[in-house]
Formats: structure tokens, C-alpha cells, sequence
């Protein structure tokens, strides 16, 4: 009865607070297992050089805070912890409280989650050790504690030269500072091959060869100036660029290739925002395929909606759109009858493609 309440207690604890019980000692810890707490997603945020953050992910634009771990060069000898059963290495656990939680790495007692909903506690782990060994550990203990398997968000920074994160099992990573340039682009998807989704809220700096595994992951979001090579050479599922430098016929040929079925066999939506003050001519993009417009008296005809739900980690919610409209026309692939939904005005293109 005494390890059933304790379990039951457990299950009312926060996050946060049940990584840290699970560090107080080995009952502890083996309470923690047996609640079964289990997550939807982690995230690992490396945005400062000396320091990283896990979290939980609990929707597309909300994570809990769980810990963070910032590397020291020396540890505070009269605050040292043997931290353990499940973190192999000597830290200092540093606590405060904060009033109006707005998460920062320079402040880790913020929280970006809930800014501004009543008072938070936070800590933070203080550790000399190699920071490559500190990173597996803690990601292990935290797969443990939360029985996760699944895989992770990455967040990183382009601030900080010199090692990529030591984590397991990155499908979703989001890139976030003033610039980025290929090469590190390359050896982020080096690191990470099984990367689904890729988000680059920065200026890329510096041209993708066509052979880039940039263009093999399946959902790409970039905030960034860039060209028509950037959808020409995409071969998979969903693509949101901002800022793109196109032409008509840039927009002509990517439409035919997949009328004629040479190319963009698995793609699913592509929204095209062009940059500013660049206008495109609709009614020529138009003029140059076979579409049909959208009927009124045959609603049946179409689908009532498609829904986006393309995982671009927080930077694209779930988006629904209205077929039913003289908005879209529909095309058709001349292979198998698929069909296909776009929409152009002279500054967006959406394209988009049903399942069924």
C-alpha cells in the first residue's frame, strides 16, 4: 500500500519535479519507474554553448520544462551532489524561483511554455564532466524515468562552433539565429541522417548542391531569401519557403513536371511566399496548363477540405484550407488521374495534394 501511494503521488508531480525525485536516490528513482509516467515528445534545446534544455513537448507550439545541464569549468565544491542512480556524474543542482516565467537560455529559471501564469520553480544542473558524456546520460535517464523510445526535437543554434549535441534518435530539428550557412546545414544532416523534419528560421548563407541531403527530408520550412532550386531539387513531402526569388515560368515547370509525372512523385503541399516587393502573374501561370475551375453546382465533386498538418516542429500549425471555393482550380496527373488543388495569387503559390 505505502509504494501505491507513493506511485499515485508521483503522478501529480510535474515534470520537473519527477526528473528531480528520481535523482534524490535509488527508492526514489525506483518509484519514479514504476508510476509509469509516461510523455508525448522530448525536445533538446541547444541554443547557448555550455548549456542545453529537455523538455516535453505537449503540443505543436507549448513544451514543459523538465531540466537544463550547463557545463562548467569548475564545480562549486560546497554545493556538489553525487548525483545518481541514473546521471553517473558529480553536479551542482542550482534552484531559484521566478515570478514571471518567459523561458531564455541566459535566465533558465524562465519558461517559454507558460509566460506570465503565476509563479515557477526552476533548476538547473551545474557539471565539470566531458560535455558529449553528460549529454548521453542525461538523455538516457530521461528515456528511462519516462519509459520514451520516440524520437526527439532538436533546437540548435548556430552561435555555438564545434560539436553537434550527443543525442540519439533527432527526426525534428529547428534551426533559429541571424544566419546559417550550408556547410553547417551539411553537417547537421550528417549528424542527424533519419531527419524527417527540418525548420530554418535564418538567412542561409551560401548555394545547396543538388545533391544535398537537405533536399531528401521529407517536411522543409525556411524563413530565408532563397531561389527556385530550393522546390526544383525537393523530393519530398511538404515544403513552406518564405522569401522566394521565382519567375513564372520557375512556377510553369514545377507544375508541368508533375502533371507529366517526372518528378515531385511524393509531394504533398508546397507553399510558396515570394519575396518582397517580387510579384508573380497568376493568370499566365494559369494560361499555361490544363486545370478545371471549381463548379458550384457540383460541390460533390471536390473534397471539402485539406487539412495541413505538415510537422514543421512550431513554426506552421495545423492549417486547414477550402477546396470547395473558385479560389483553387484542379489538375490532374496524366499517369494515374491524380489530382491536385492550387491556388496563385501574385504573391503565394499553394499547391496541394490529397491522399486519396
Amino acid at each position: 500500500m505505502p509504494s501505491l501511494i507513493g506511485e499515485m503521488v508521483v503522478t501529480e508531480l510535474d515534470y520537473q519535479e519527477i526528473f528531480l525525485l528520481s535523482l534524490c536516490s535509488r527508492r526514489s528513482w525506483s518509484l519514479v519507474k514504476k508510476a509509469r509516467i509516461t510523455v508525448p515528445k522530448l525536445t533538446f534545446h541547444s541554443e547557448k554553448c555550455d548549456t542545453f534544455v529537455i523538455g516535453v513537448k505537449t503540443n505543436m507550439m507549448r513544451w514543459s520544462y523538465v531540466t537544463s545541464v550547463k557545463h562548467v569549468p569548475k564545480l562549486n565544491l560546497g554545493g556538489v551532489a553525487d548525483v545518481k542512480p541514473g546521471i553517473d556524474y558529480k553536479a551542482t543542482i542550482v534552484s531559484w524561483y521566478e515570478d514571471d516565467p518567459d523561458y531564455d537560455e541566459e535566465d533558465p529559471g524562465s519558461d517559454e511554455e507558460d509566460p506570465g501564469h503565476g509563479p515557477s520553480f526552476r533548476h538547473r544542473i551545474e557539471c565539470a564532466d566531458e560535455p558529449m558524456t553528460i549529454q548521453k546520460e542525461t538523455q538516457d535517464h530521461i528515456n528511462s524515468i519516462f519509459h520514451y523510445s520516440g524520437p526527439y526535437e532538436l533546437y540548435l543554434s548556430t552561435k555555438c562552433k564545434g560539436q553537434l549535441p550527443n543525442i540519439k534518435n533527432v527526426e525534428d530539428i529547428e534551426i533559429e539565429h541571424d544566419t546559417v550557412d550550408t556547410e553547417f546545414l551539411t553537417s547537421v544532416l550528417t549528424k542527424y541522417p533519419d531527419t524527417q523534419s527540418l525548420s530554418v528560421v535564418s538567412n542561409i548563407i551560401g548555394g545547396l548542391p543538388e545533391d544535398s541531403p537537405f533536399f531528401q527530408v521529407q517536411n522543409v520550412y525556411v524563413a530565408s531569401q532563397c531561389g527556385p532550386e530550393y522546390f526544383q531539387n525537393f523530393v519530398g513531402r511538404n515544403m513552406f519557403l518564405e522569401g522566394v526569388t521565382v519567375t513564372e515560368q520557375d512556377l510553369i515547370q514545377l507544375l508541368q513536371k508533375w502533371i507529366s509525372d517526372e518528378a515531385y512523385h511524393n509531394l504533398e503541399t508546397l507553399s510558396i511566399i515570394v519575396e518582397h516587393p517580387l510579384l508573380i502573374n497568376a493568370d499566365l501561370i494559369r494560361q499555361a496548363i490544363e486545370f478545371e475551375e471549381y463548379d458550384p453546382n457540383e460541390p460533390e465533386k471536390r473534397p471539402k477540405n485539406f487539412v495541413m498538418d505538415a510537422p514543421f516542429i512550431s513554426n506552421c500549425a495545423k492549417e486547414e484550407y477550402r477546396l470547395r471555393s473558385e479560389d483553387f482550380v484542379e489538375i490532374k496527373r496524366i499517369a494515374d488521374g491524380k489530382r491536385a488543388f492550387l491556388y496563385c495569387d501574385p504573391t503565394q503559390l499553394d499547391f496541394l495534394v490529397p491522399k486519396v
